[in-house]
């Protein structure tokens, strides 16, 4: 798991070290101590540091903390410590009480720091995630080390959910970086993981590369994908795009970025039996459903909405032009899916299991 943190300043001796089972009393099992890390200095208040702790191989809780030792006569200082839960294999039936798994939903938040602060306070208020999913565009420019402090990280932090809850990134048009360094996230393009009985597949839409459709089969071919009682897929760029502003869809060829996703990648999701597909990039809410996959879009995070319809999929059941967030509770048997609005009302609702979907409201 990656962990990344900034500070105003260049610090010569800071590590990160990671425990299980840690209680209050300090006492718990050390797994283990990074080296010296050495920060990305952006200018001269952006210095941004990243680590990699683990692998969690058991479903616990964990604790990490960030030290600093100013030099070797005085004590190392703990900066900051959070604790999280990790679920990597499916659990046996002496574990059902982890269960629901609690996944809030954001994307495409990008210039809509009002929106997203309320969306990321309710989801902290009424939910406490284990896990944070992010479908891309968390900022407008991706340049910009402003948004990325206000836009992004602030929300998330001010209400304790990017320290508590690992955030599962997908990048998007606006973040994406074409020198793949990636300050504020993970460099990896594309990756998988294990969350419980559920496998999770994360694609760059940006990157129209052979490479990336043979990892994927290599992915979906894999026993960890096979075995998962649920297998999903997040994308930013969704593969059935039907809102957009018309101009840019039309005269600036808009209509194509993500193609590739909907050509190569759709047949394989058909193939390997995908069961949900989600993304962001278009500002609002749909949710439908083609050859037995879910495809959700979720871009309605604070970015300006998308109301102009320039295409028609004939494939969507549910579409809602407002801002919202998405809640994902995951159970031994069931996926159950609900969708906020900005007041906090339920606009979407459906459960998904043995290859059936519940839906309660439309």
């Amino acid at each position: 798991m990656l962990v990344v943190w900034e500070a105003n300043c260049a610090l010569k001796d800071v590590r990160i070290r990671w425990y299980e089972n840690r209680p209050s009393d300090g006492i718990g099992k050390l797994l283990g101590t990074s080296n010296i890390l050495d920060p990305l200095t952006l200018d001269d208040y952006h210095h941004v540091y990243k680590a990699i702790i683990g692998p969690f191989e058991t479903i616990s809780n964990y604790e990490y903390e960030i030290i600093h030792k100013e030099n070797e006569q005085k004590p190392e200082t703990i900066i900051a410590s959070h604790s999280f839960q990790f679920f990597p294999d499916p659990p046996d039936n002496s574990s059902s009480s982890i269960y629901p798994i609690k996944i809030v939903a954001f994307s495409d938040n990008q210039f809509g720091l009002t929106v997203f602060n309320r969306l990321a306070k309710s989801a902290f208020q009424r939910h406490t995630p284990n896990f944070i999913l992010h479908a891309g565009d968390a900022v407008q420019d991706y340049k910009n080390l402003q948004q990325w402090q206000t836009d992004f990280y602030d929300p998330l932090t001010n209400y304790h959910l990017s320290q508590q809850a690992p955030v599962i990134y997908a990048h998007g048009n606006h973040d994406y970086d074409k020198n793949s360094v990636y300050a504020y996230t993970t460099e990896i393009p594309w990756y998988s993981f294990t969350i419980a009985n559920t496998r999770w597949i994360v694609l760059d839409s940006n990157i129209d590369d052979i490479k990336q459709d043979e990892w994927l089969v290599r992915e979906l071919s894999s026993a960890e994908t096979k075995n998962a009682e649920f297998r999903i897929v997040v994308v930013h760029i969704p593969p059935f795009v039907e809102f957009w502003e018309p101009g840019a869809w039309n005269d600036k060829n808009e209509k194509h970025w993500g193609e590739f996703v909907r050509t190569r990648f759709v047949p394989l999701f058909r193939t390997y039996g995908v069961d949900l597909v989600i993304s962001g990039h278009q500002h609002n809410y749909q949710r439908g459903q083609l050859d037995e996959i879910v495809y959700a879009i979720i871009g309605g995070s604070g970015g300006e909405l998308d109301l102009e319809n320039v295409e028609d999929w004939k494939m969507y059941v549910t579409t809602k032009k407002t801002h919202h967030y998405v809640l994902m509770e995951i159970w031994p048997d069931k996926i159950i899916w609900v969708v906020y609005d900005l007041e906090g009302f339920v606009i979407d609702k459906f459960e998904m299991g043995n290859g059936v979907i519940f839906s309660s409201i439309s």
